[in-house]
Parts: structure tokens; C-alpha cells; sequence
């Protein structure tokens, strides 16, 4: 299944973020060089127009409990909650700066009523109340969140991912397929479908770590 997104497809309200500075944030704290030794992944912000797209592909709507696990800036809470009407979005995001960046986007927006945000490990977050579950994390970060997800979410939940797989886990027949949008991949699970066995080839952990590196390097 293929779903591709043209150039100008809304573009007035939702484009791509041309700053560099944006991209390459938070790359220093999660490699390394700062506060964010606990992460499982670096950030790079999804741009605000796939944002909308990934939503539209869960059917986010009315109703939904929505977790953004590396919550970043808030982008994807603000737009469940403000666009897609969802009932309530929570957010766990490590990073000090990204956290208060968060909030103050919240507060701005004035949903803070139905937007929380935690500075906590979501390793210790009970999810057992999320109908939609968005991933920007890496393949090794959503491999520590499988257990986890298999004990807690209930049937129905739908987990999306940008660009890194939860290997093992198989997705739903109607997404079989990563779907390509630009030239970025989105992974789609349904619970309990997820749990299926996979006969995918899977690459090293090394090939599927530096791969995906290197493409969003490509994108900066």
C-alpha cells in the first residue's frame, strides 16, 4: 500500500519546517553530549504536515486517548487534540528544554485542560488507557516498548510509527505495508493483530541502526 503525499498538499496551513536549526535539535543530548543519557532516541521533529497525515491514518477522533512517547514540542498532542478532537493526548518527554518548550506550546494553545505532559521515563507510564500510541523513537527504542505494550494495551489500540519498525510484530492486513509518504515510512499496528508472527527478513541490528541514521542525516 502506497501513500503518497504531493508537494502542495497543505501547504497554506501545515509546511515543512525549512529550519535547520529545528532539525538538528536535540541530537547533542541524546548522542551524548548533554542531559538526555536515558533516551532511546535522538530528536528530530516530524514536519507538521506528516503529523496530520498519521493521525488521519490511525482515524483519530472523538473518543481517543492519544500517548506521544518523545513528545518533543508538542506538535502531535496539539494537533490530536485541537484537529482530531480526541478526548485527551498525554505526552512524556526526557528532555528539560523540549519539556518546557512543550508546556509553553500547550499553555499557548489553551488546551492545557486536556493536554498533560510528563518529564518522566514513559518506561514507567501505565498505558493501559491509550487507544493511539505515536513512535518517533528507533528500531532498538521500540523494541524495549514491546513487552511492555504487549502487557498493557488493550485490543483496538492503534500504535504508529515514523520510520522504525517494532520488529517481530506484524501489521494489521488492511496496513500491511510500511507506507511511504515523501520519502518517509510509517508503520501501522493494531492490537492484538500486531502479535502475528513475522517471517520478514530482518536486517542486523547494525544495518537497521546506521541505515536509519543516515537517512535522517539525508533529510537535515
Amino acid at each position: 500500500m502506497i501513500y503518497r503525499m504531493n508537494k502542495g498538499d497543505g501547504e497554506d496551513s501545515h509546511k515543512e519546517p525549512d529550519d535547520f536549526a529545528e532539525r538538528f535539535s536535540g541530537w547533542h543530548y541524546e548522542l551524548g553530549f548533554g542531559d538526555g543519557s536515558a533516551s532511546v532516541a535522538p530528536y528530530v521533529p516530524t514536519p507538521q504536515i506528516l503529523v496530520n497525515k498519521m493521525l488521519e491514518l490511525v482515524e483519530a477522533g472523538p473518543g481517543d486517548v492519544l500517548y506521544d512517547l518523545g513528545c518533543g514540542d508538542g506538535r502531535f498532542l496539539i494537533t490530536a487534540v485541537d484537529e482530531f478532537k480526541v478526548e485527551k493526548a498525554v505526552g512524556y518527554e526526557l528532555n528539560k528544554h523540549l519539556y518546557a518548550v512543550a508546556e509553553d506550546n500547550v499553555a499557548k494553545s489553551g488546551l492545557i485542560d486536556e493536554i498533560r505532559i510528563e518529564s518522566g521515563d514513559f518506561m514507567d507510564a501505565d498505558f493501559s488507557e491509550a487507544t493511539i500510541i505515536t513512535l518517533y523513537l528507533t528500531t532498538s527504542g521500540n523494541a524495549k516498548l514491546r513487552p511492555k505494550f504487549k502487557e498493557e494495551l488493550k485490543p483496538g489500540t492503534r500504535i504508529i510509527s515514523h520510520d522504525f519498525p517494532i520488529m517481530d510484530w506484524t501489521q494489521s492486513t488492511q496496513d500491511k505495508e510500511a507506507l511511504n509518504i515523501g520519502d518517509h515510512k510509517v508503520f501501522i499496528y493494531r492490537i492484538p493483530e500486531a502479535y502475528a508472527e513475522n517471517n520478514e527478513k530482518k536486517k542486523t541490528p547494525s544495518e537497521d541502526r546506521w541505515g536509519r541514521i543516515k537517512k535522517l542525516f539525508e533529510r537535515l
